[in-house]
């Protein structure tokens, strides 16, 4: 049995297109699929009852309470490791797939290889200017976040325990793919197709954050993340808590500039960051000196 794991909160305008898409894939595997909502205020509820009166495949579970995306996800986890299930699909409620065999492609690969537990595949950006391409990194995760794309993965479930789950569920993290991901890494073969699959659909939300402080935090928490992985295997993760350090502090720099709020620029930003690059240096200058700073808004405004 494939599970479909669907994690979704407020994606009225996107869960019906996510969930079509998963009812649309055609495979020699029994599939089920399970929506976890996390109590949607607007009309994902009835959305999703529709699709779950229509397919008796669906299993439809709505939210008491508000749990957060990662309690959301470990809760539809432990579903799908209770009914028995022997693969998990991932499926944000906003995203979907666009090939109909995404399934049986990704089934037959792990099939043909037993050493393999997990599988992703290419796909697409959504943004308001069209579709892009992007092709993950297949390597281990570092403080940029690179890794598989949460739409394309297929894993198996073999790869998840209880004692996992606690773990993870512990460090109260804002999302759960990065970490459990990395934790797979350390534990069993990883597939890279370069089939495009799936639709990222790229807007506001938990991992594509639009305000300052949020970004701050959103990256802030990669590091927490990355450093909690270093913790669990010593010397695989590549974290550094001076490269960690150097990351947020490119990240307040760019903040400044990109939303003109000097609130980041702290006495640690100003005098112990080492610029790697000329652009770093310049921006860096910048904050010392208006007229530099000025200049070099007014200069990227221009070829922006």
């Amino acid at each position: 049995m494939i599970a479909v794991c669907i994690a979704t909160y407020n994606q009225e305008a996107f869960i019906a297109q996510a969930i079509e898409s998963v009812l649309a894939q055609t495979c020699d595997e029994p599939m089920r699929v399970y929506i976890g909502d996390d109590t949607s205020t607007d009309g994902t509820a009835a959305v999703c009852e529709h699709y779950a009166s229509l397919d008796n495949r669906i299993v439809y579970i709505r939210r008491k309470n508000n749990m957060g995306l990662t309690d959301n996800t470990i809760d539809l986890y432990r579903r799908i490791l209770a009914d028995g299930c022997a693969y998990i699909a991932m499926l944000d409620g906003d995203d979907y797939w666009i090939d109909t065999h995404k399934i049986q492609l990704q089934i037959d690969y792990l099939r043909a290889h037993p050493e393999v537990g997990f599988v992703h595949t290419n796909g697409q950006t959504s943004s308001g200017s069209g579709k892009t391409s992007f092709e993950p990194a297949t390597g281990p995760y570092g403080v940029d976040g690179s890794g598989p794309v949460n739409c394309t993965v297929l894993f198996r479930t073999s790869l998840l325990s209880e004692e996992l789950l606690n773990a993870i569920a512990a460090q109260h993290f804002l999302w759960l793919d990065y970490p459990l991901y990395g934790v797979f890494y350390q534990h069993t073969q990883w597939a890279y197709l370069p089939q495009k699959t799936a639709v990222w659909r790229e807007h506001t939300s938990v991992s594509n954050p639009k305000k300052a402080i949020e970004i701050l935090r959103y990256r802030e928490e990669r590091c927490r993340m990355w450093k909690w992985l270093e913790e669990q295997y010593p010397g695989k993760m590549g974290y550094s808590e001076k490269e960690a350090q150097d990351f947020l502090f490119y990240t307040k720099l760019n903040l400044i500039y990109q939303f003109d709020d000097f609130s980041f620029a702290s006495p640690e930003l100003l005098h112990a960051y080492k610029p790697r690059n000329w652009k770093q240096k310049l921006k860096l200058i910048g904050l010392k000196h208006p007229l530099i700073y000025a200049f070099y808004k007014k200069l990227h405004k221009k070829f922006a």
